[in-house]
């Protein structure tokens, strides 16, 4: 359990999280209809930030005059430095860590229009350039696991302060919209041209938005909790393992993420669910199916994409705040856009603000890659503060029970040599590999190569017998380079001139589908993460699969360095149990092996 010690939101209704509530209660829409937006052909309702006021507010502030930076970097830097403020705490203390959640990023300078250096669309930069302009020490953290990045580094926060020492943790969430973001969503003929309308019978798609939102979360420890506060109790990370771009009809994903946060909790304490809620067919269908497994169909549901759209990295943050000062106020948010529910199972969708004395929520999210996330948010009286500390001592000893190495010319496993490769063949690297391990998977070929790489690395790691459950087992990917080899194999599919955004491209354009593909490929339903840093570190590798194991039902890890960009590939995939039998897992073993 970690507590809340402030917050932000900064978005078209407003720069601060009052605007924004207040804004919220009296029912605006950020949402406006436009017609050749980034030299689009399709019309499309976005909520956008306008850069004019963007710029002014950073100006205003802006200490740095050395550094250039982009409008995310501007609006992650608005929105920090107003929730530090609030906190109280000095963001330079290396007790303090920063976490950025986005899906995107600065993708919008692939488009060759700007004077920034090359290198500046890489997640890392951006996450390095915020947590320096607030003189952090430590490296910060990259969560980019499409569109639950937002609440999955709220997962990582938590086990950052409760396991690795951390005392502060500044978890931001932001995205911008470009013709890169929009037009692979209407690729997928994901966006409605009117505004969106969640759980409605009538609801055709998404609407996109832009924003920033932060919250500084505490130890207990040092919270100095005097008065009601707010804590994140539990979280959980699952994977529906079932297709990469399509939710699971089931909402087997979901219901295991809802299952494993609420896993012991009184859930009459619940006074709402904040859904993910995107207005699309599918995904909502899915959500009233997993709330309806989980025994959760009465529970007032509502969904924010409404007010914002879908700010993707932004998003599991910004519903997050939002929710938590619904929650401080007692009331229950309004589903603005619902006017006639209709899902495969009922859902108690909240048509109208209404008063609760609930004492909790849940918040859900789910995205591309399988991806499924919950979190659990409490409100505590100061009388009644018992911490709740779900996660596990994250020091046991795990072991290493295999591992593969593949570079560009090589392939290891276990410390052997099973590939080498053929410079004289016609045949790409990965498909030698695909075909010298005797592999028959015809998916194979319709992937990226970042996908490639690290599906091939997994099945070289599956042992013979697998008699632990794959409920138990976890996927967590680090790598360098997000999705940029797709991203710039989409980029010129709109940059043309004959314009056609691909969807078979876009939906690699995720840095954590790798993790999706192997989840897929070996029926793995538990936790799939992603992270981004600037460069190998055996060190923050050991740190996240140790902190993703302080999950009491985690048993096995499929964990590793995946990186594959400009024809290059440099993966260690290791394959770790929580156990006393083979190599322990340490930074030293890593470097060795790496």
């Amino acid at each position: 359990m970690i507590v809340r010690l402030s917050d932000n939101i900064v978005s078209p209704l407003g720069f601060t999280t009052e605007e924004n509530y207040s804004a919220v209660e009296r029912g605006e829409r950020g949402g406006k209809y436009y017609e050749g937006l980034f030299g689009i052909p399709e019309p499309c309702y976005v909520s956008l930030l306008d850069p004019v006021v963007v710029d002014s507010r950073f100006s205003a502030m802006c200490h740095s005059a050395h550094e250039r930076y982009t409008k995310l970097e501007k609006i992650c830097i608005i929105s920090a430095a107003d929730a530090i403020t609030k906190a109280g705490v000095d963001a330079s203390d290396k007790r303090v860590i920063f976490i950025l959640s986005t899906t995107k990023g600065n993708i919008d300078l692939l488009d060759n229009r700007n004077d920034f250096e090359n290198g500046r669309e890489n997640l890392w930069v951006s996450a390095q350039l915020v947590s320096r302009y607030f003189g952090n020490p430590n490296e910060p953290v990259v969560v980019s696991n499409a569109c639950i990045s937002g609440c999955a580094a709220q997962v990582a926060a938590m086990r950052c302060l409760q396991c690795d020492g951390y005392k502060y943790a500044v978890v931001v969430g932001a995205d911008v919209l470009s013709k890169f973001v929009i037009s692979g969503f209407q690729s997928f003929k994901a966006l409605s041209q009117q505004l969106c309308k969640p759980f409605d019978k009538d609801r055709n798609g998404l609407n996109l938005g832009e924003a920033a939102a932060t919250i500084v979360y505490a130890h207990p420890d040092v919270a100095r909790i005097s008065q009601d506060c707010i804590v994140m109790r539990s979280g959980s990370l699952s994977n529906d393992a079932n297709h990469i771009s399509g939710p699971s009809r089931t909402g087997e994903g979901l219901y295991r993420s809802i299952c494993r946060t609420l896993d012991g909790y009184d859930v009459s304490n619940l006074a709402f669910v904040s859904a993910h809620g995107t207005s699309t067919p599918y995904n909502d269908d899915m959500e009233s199916m997993a709330l309806m497994r989980a025994g959760l169909s009465e529970i007032p549901v509502f969904s924010l994409k409404g007010h914002f759209g879908h700010t993707l990295g932004a998003s599991g943050v910004l519903e997050t705040v939002m929710s938590m000062h619904a929650l401080m106020n007692g009331c229950i948010l309004k589903s603005e856009g619902t006017e006639n529910p209709g899902t495969v199972q009922h859902v108690n969708v909240n048509m109208q603000m209404r008063k609760t004395d609930g004492r909790a929520f849940l918040k859900l999210m789910s995205g591309f890659g399988g991806s499924n996330a919950s979190i659990l948010i409490e409100h505590k009286k100061s009388t009644d503060f018992d911490v709740d500390n779900r996660l596990n001592d994250n020091k046991v000893r795990l072991s290493i029970q295999s591992y593969c190495r593949i570079t560009d010319d090589t392939v290891i496993v276990g410390g052997q040599n099973i590939v080498t490769r053929d410079l004289s063949s016609d045949v790409t690297w990965l498909s030698q590999i695909y075909k010298s391990i005797g592999l028959h998977y015809p998916k194979f070929y319709k992937m990226d190569n970042l996908s490639k790489a690290g599906l091939l690395a997994a099945e070289m790691l599956m042992p013979e017998s697998q008699d632990i459950p794959k409920d138990d087992w976890s996927v967590v990917v680090l790598n360098r380079s997000s999705s940029l080899d797709d991203d710039k194999a989409y980029q010129e599919t709109i940059s043309a001139e004959n314009y056609y955004p691909a969807p078979s491209i876009f939906v690699y354009t995720l840095a954590n589908i790798v993790t999706g593909e192997i989840s897929i490929r070996h029926k793995i339903f538990g936790e799939s993460a992603c992270y981004i840093f600037e460069h190998f570190d055996e060190t923050k590798l050991e740190q996240i699969i140790r902190d993703t194991f302080s999950d009491s039902q985690v048993r096995v890890i499929i964990g590793g360095w995946v990186e594959y960009y400009d024809d290059h590939c440099d993966v260690l995939l290791l394959r770790v149990h929580r156990d006393d039998v083979g190599i322990e897992l340490t930074k030293d073993n890593i470097k060795k092996i790496y």
